[in-house]
């Protein structure tokens, strides 16, 4: 599991989010470039989870007081995210198609014989030998 560092706020375009990081000059130069303002990121005590995180910035308080709600929703989420996943099931595969036997074999070497017969003229012979081949 992801650890943090650095965990805190920041809003842009009117959006507010909770931000997590492991270096605060480059997270705060790259936000602050992106136009995020306010932006109010602090060092955790010690490598926390998001979870932990938001629990630490409830703690802190401040300036973090008036996003308790967005604060709390998000430990919400990443709360839920601890979950252990389950191994999927592997699908079913469809049944193949038993494969046919001699008989059948025959049966549709005749059947095509038969269509040759009914497109074209051929000679007897031909038809024989044609016949006599799909028999063996």
């Amino acid at each position: 599991m992801s650890t943090f560092t650095v965990a805190g706020v920041s809003t842009q375009n009117g959006i507010t989010k909770v931000r997590f990081a492991n270096d605060l000059v480059s997270r705060t130069k790259l936000l602050a470039k992106g136009g995020h303002s306010p932006l109010e990121l602090i060092e955790l005590p010690r490598p926390m989870t998001k979870a932990e995180a938001c629990a630490h910035l409830l703690d802190v308080g401040g300036v973090f007081k008036q996003y308790e709600t967005l604060i709390n929703e998000t430990m919400g989420k990443k709360v839920g995210n601890v979950v252990p996943k389950v191994a999927k099931q592997p699908k079913a595969k469809a049944p193949k198609a038993p494969k046919a036997t001699p008989a059948q074999k025959t049966s549709g070497k005749i059947k095509a014989i038969e269509k040759k017969i009914k497109d074209e003229d051929k000679d007897d012979e031909l038809l024989i030998e044609e016949l006599g081949a799909a028999l063996v």
